[in-house]
């Protein structure tokens, strides 16, 4: 019989075999995930041992993330901005970068948590930002697009089981929007066909590529987004995009008299990553 320890030294070496990122980490949180307890509290079990529908389970786990399946969707969940969103193949996995995005609005842009904002974000995905921000601005009143109907089922079940109340619609960005926002949110598709490619297996063999990837070197879904924009925003009021490392700058210059302001913000690693404009 297998203790819990034996176990995950086991996990680490197999992983580590398999190429796993994040080989140790990612065996104590499939574990801990399996036996449905935080991950320090595994330190404290060590010697416990493993059986039954809990070794099936963490075998199942380890099974799947050694195929390079994200950790993630294995789980079936991810911590983002102070709430916990289901997640699953129908959407992407939400990123520190856009959690990032989400913060330096709070922080900087929108101070009053109180404020009676409108909020409108395209290609909602799993829900992660409209019901994050829905959170941490009370009476704001969102509304999310997305032209994936698998997508949206996932962000209305995450709604559903947060009990936030959000407006989520098919619609291919803003086609079938109507009204004037605050802010407007957007993390479209960015990446170019050879950044696919050459993308970890985790994003090109199990997250959709709709989502992931757009034309003209990953600028595409940006340009469309950022020219229409004007025509929802309120005077003075604010999209904020995230992109690829090489896309604000050229975005800011081509839509420098388009907006009244621009600003081109970096993600947490340096890398320029946003881009903020306003009306």
């Amino acid at each position: 019989m297998q203790t819990i320890l034996e176990i995950l030294n086991k996990s680490i070496s197999y992983f580590q075999s398999k190429g796993v990122p994040n080989a140790k980490l990612d065996a104590q949180c499939l574990l801990a995930g399996a036996l449905n307890c935080k991950r320090l509290e595994l330190f404290l079990r060590f010697e416990e041992p493993l059986t039954g529908e809990n070794l099936d389970k963490v075998r199942d786990f380890v099974r799947r993330r050694a195929r390079r399946e994200p950790l993630q969707y294995i789980l079936g969940k991810t911590d983002f901005f102070g709430i916990s969103i289901k997640c699953d193949a129908r959407a992407l996995i939400p990123r520190p970068e856009t959690e990032n995005l989400c913060d330096i609005l709070a922080s900087k842009y929108f101070t009053d948590e109180n404020a009676a904002l409108d909020i409108l974000e395209l290609g909602v995905g799993s829900g992660a930002v409209s019901l994050a921000l829905k959170n941490h601005f009370k009476r704001a009143k969102v509304f999310g697009v997305d032209k994936s109907p698998q997508a949206l089922s996932l962000a209305r079940e995450n709604a559903a089981e947060l009990g936030l109340e959000a407006d989520f619609r098919e619609s291919d960005w803003f086609e079938k929007v109507e009204g004037k926002y605050d802010l407007i949110f957007a993390n479209p598709p960015y990446l170019t066909d050879a950044e696919v490619e050459s993308a970890q297996p985790e994003v090109s063999r199990f997250e959709p590529i709709l989502a992931l990837r757009s034309d003209d070197e990953g600028i595409a879904d940006l340009r469309k987004i950022l020219s229409a924009a004007p025509d929802f925003l309120k005077d003075g009021a604010l999209i904020a995009c995230e992109c690829g490392i090489l896309h604000p700058k050229v975005l800011a210059e081509e839509f420098g008299e388009t907006y009244s302001k621009i600003e081109t913000l970096p993600d947490m690693s340096g890398r320029m990553r946003y881009i903020l404009c306003r009306k």
